[in-house]
């Protein structure tokens, strides 16, 4: 027989584990903490910016990891400062809790910060990475993508051959601007004539190109815009297509890509744009919850042909899954 005080212990012991067992399986008892979304906007130019889709798988990628909720806002206008103060500026006012931007002037959101009109934690995808910057960056140094195209180029194509440097007159952003700077003072050094040029007639681009010269050019397209209308210019003209030794630029756009694959672009400069989507998001996360401070991340580029489209390490770059 089980005396009374035994059957007492056993009852006291069988409530202890439902109660331990309560705490272990529900939050009747002891509510864990809930952990909130993270509000981030990202601001960009535009969903054609040189690799959006790997850029925004990266992001995504990011927000389910960190708990945050990304949403993209785009400017009205191409390369309107002004304009993408007034988002930032909304964005904040409306709750974001960090920003993600894609600056079309630097210096006017540095500005910004420092005279705390901004009080959110800013990641800058800069176009260089620079001292004394207020905020954190994932930043791309385009002059030097610039000549490390134009240095292989330079390896590739006949002495003194002339290079058709083609750019939108309207685009004047720092990212094309510094990567045609950096490939023509490359370019120059080893005695190869640089000649700009832009869109003429309605044609654009395939008219200028069909009015060049019988002698062969290779041409170099200053944004992957610009490189995707003349690949589709030698695509539609044969003979134009014949009179072109080479086609460079940089971007990696699926157009892009198809292109190199079928050998109307040479070769192109790239940078691991799911990474540095990853890496802004991150970083903008860590900015807000303090564990770590201020900093800039610089991306490397890579130069990549036909040849190489498929070697694992740039497929992987390239076709990121999701």
């Amino acid at each position: 027989m089980i005396g009374k005080k035994s059957r007492i212990l056993i009852l006291f012991y069988i409530l202890v584990l439902v109660v331990l067992f309560l705490m272990c399986s529900t939050d009747l008892i002891i509510r864990e903490p809930e952990k909130g979304v993270y509000e981030v906007a990202v601001i960009i130019e535009d969903v054609r910016d040189d690799n959006y889709g790997n850029f925004r798988k990266g992001m995504d990628r990011a927000a389910v990891e960190f708990n945050a909720d990304v949403r993209f806002i785009t400017l009205y206008e191409r390369l309107d400062g002004g304009q993408q103060m007034e988002l930032l500026l909304r964005e904040q006012q409306d709750g974001a809790e960090a920003l993600i931007v894609a600056p079309v002037d630097e210096e006017s959101i540095s500005q910004a910060m420092s005279k705390k009109q901004v009080t959110i934690p800013v990641v800058l995808l800069g176009t260089e990475s620079r001292e004394e910057k207020a905020g954190s960056g994932v930043v791309i140094d385009y002059e030097h993508m610039g000549r490390q195209l134009a240095w292989e180029m330079q390896e590739r194509i006949p002495e003194h051959c002339p290079v058709v440097i083609l750019k939108d007159p309207a685009d004047k952003s720092a990212m094309s601007e510094d990567f045609l700077q950096g490939a023509r003072a490359v370019l120059s050094d080893h005695g190869h004539d640089c000649l700009l040029a832009g869109p003429s007639g309605k044609d654009g681009y395939k008219e200028m190109l069909g009015e060049m010269t019988e002698e062969p050019a290779v041409i170099l397209a200053g944004s992957p815009q610009v490189l995707e209308e003349a690949a589709g210019a030698l695509r539609e003209d044969s003979v134009l297509s014949g009179r072109v030794w080479g086609l460079y630029g940089r971007g990696n756009t699926m157009e892009i890509l198809n292109d190199l694959d079928q050998g109307r672009i040479t070769g192109i400069c790239v940078t691991d744009e799911f990474s540095r989507g990853y890496l802004s998001v991150r970083m903008a996360i860590q900015a807000l919850e303090g564990t770590k401070d201020q900093e800039l991340l610089e991306m490397d580029s890579y130069y990549i042909e036909k040849e190489n489209l498929r070697e694992p390490k740039f497929e992987k770059m390239l076709f990121p899954m999701e």
